[in-house]
């Protein structure tokens, strides 16, 4: 479940912005498969320099791409 939350912030982030997976693969020079592995299956990268250039692309901060997913776990751990 954490790996949805964090999918579905990036992609609403994402195309809140008018990006493309391809267009913001390309600004934050990383591969478009980077991007589709963490939206759809919630992988994120091996490299902490990959979220952190996604990040830097879309104006917010890895830990925000990231925090979500966490949140939630706590969520549900309570519920």
């Amino acid at each position: 479940m954490v790996g949805v939350v964090m999918t579905m912030s990036l992609k609403r982030i994402r195309l809140q912005q008018g990006l493309s997976m391809e267009v913001l693969a390309y600004k934050a020079g990383v591969s478009p498969r980077a991007i589709y592995m963490l939206e759809r299956y919630g992988l994120p990268p091996k490299r902490r320099e990959t979220l952190e250039k996604i990040a830097r692309v879309l104006g917010v901060e890895p830990d925000e791409l990231l925090s979500d997913a966490e949140n939630s776990e706590m969520t549900h751990e309570v519920q």
